[in-house]
């Protein structure tokens, strides 16, 4: 599949410009952007599957995502983030990916734009394998009964497939998924879940459709950037009932009467939220962090709880 390739330089040009154009930075910040940080949403949906099987009837799923640890994002909201799921009696949390974000902005931290000052001083070379070991360590703290699975965002593949690795590596109830299936077995039932590569910086693949066997009678496809589920609903696969996608931040910036102001994606069907295409459910979260500007505007931080149930 043919994937665009696109700079560091290019894709986080958003970041560029503000430093240009601080004023307007700074006049957003003021009339909503930190209230758009300060503010985190527990999103509920309830999803129904064709064909559940019936030992998963109301299974309940955390998604986390783009929570990026870094100058802008404190240990302490991330774990914030986790009680607020860890209250919800979740069955399995899944990770959509971008799990850091480095400071390639020097400027920041002397305009003051720092929430997290354990990353201020560090390069974004040398922040690296700190963040990643530092973000393997905060979700480690949540174990639900079922597990953690996650896939790799864009930041994981620009900085370091092998250190975020590396740092999840001594955590066995953290899967993370790259072109790989994950089952849940209920007696002879199972559910699963297909975790693809990241669409814009990888190689995401999914298995052949088939007849699922051994009591899967649904898949669940977690992919970090939704822009992979319109190349696969244009060549008609869709071997799955429900994707969970990341990556927009939701817009991250939504102007009053105009809606976001740039969104990472060329399908604007996956902007935030849940849609139906192809009689495949797709939700893409707004994520718990954010990139290029240091705050959100109307586009409040998200984690997400699904319960899942039969059609």
């Amino acid at each position: 599949m043919a994937n665009p390739v696109l700079s560091r330089r290019t894709l986080l040009q958003a970041g560029l410009l503000a430093t240009s154009g601080l004023a307007i930075a700074a006049a957003c910040s003021k009339i909503g952007g930190e209230s758009g940080y300060q503010q985190l949403t527990l999103e509920r949906v309830t999803v129904r599957i064709p064909k559940l099987p019936r030992a998963f009837e109301g299974y309940r799923i955390g998604f986390l995502t783009d929570m990026h640890l870094g100058i802008w994002m404190p240990q302490e909201r991330i774990l914030s983030a986790l009680d607020q799921l860890a209250s919800e009696q979740l069955d399995l949390l899944v990770l959509g990916g971008d799990y850091i974000l480095t400071n390639e902005n020097p400027l920041w931290p002397l305009l003051g734009y720092v929430r997290n000052q354990r990353y201020a001083k560090l390069s974004a070379r040398a922040s690296i394998p700190l963040l990643f070991n530092d973000a393997a360590q905060l979700l480690s703290h949540f174990s639900p009964p079922d597990g953690i699975i996650g896939v790799l965002g864009n930041h994981e593949r620009w900085n370091s497939v092998q250190l975020c690795f590396d740092a999840f590596r001594p955590f066995p109830q953290i899967r993370l998924l790259v072109n790989e299936e994950f089952n849940v077995v209920r007696g002879e039932q199972s559910l699963s879940f297909f975790g693809v590569d990241d669409y814009l910086t990888g190689l995401p693949t999914l298995p052949p459709a088939r007849p699922l066997q051994n009591g899967v009678s649904s898949r669940i496809l977690i992919s970090h950037n939704p822009d992979y589920l319109t190349a696969l609903f244009e060549r008609e696969e869709s071997s799955f009932s429900l994707a969970l996608c990341g990556h927009t931040h939701g817009g991250q910036i939504c102007l009053p009467g105009l809606g976001p102001f740039a969104v990472p994606v060329t399908d604007k069907r996956f902007v935030a939220g849940l849609v139906e295409v192809n009689d495949v459910q797709v939700y893409t979260s707004r994520g718990l962090g954010m990139v290029g500007l240091p705050f959100r505007l109307n586009c409040p931080p998200e984690v997400t709880v699904f319960q899942i149930v039969a059609a």
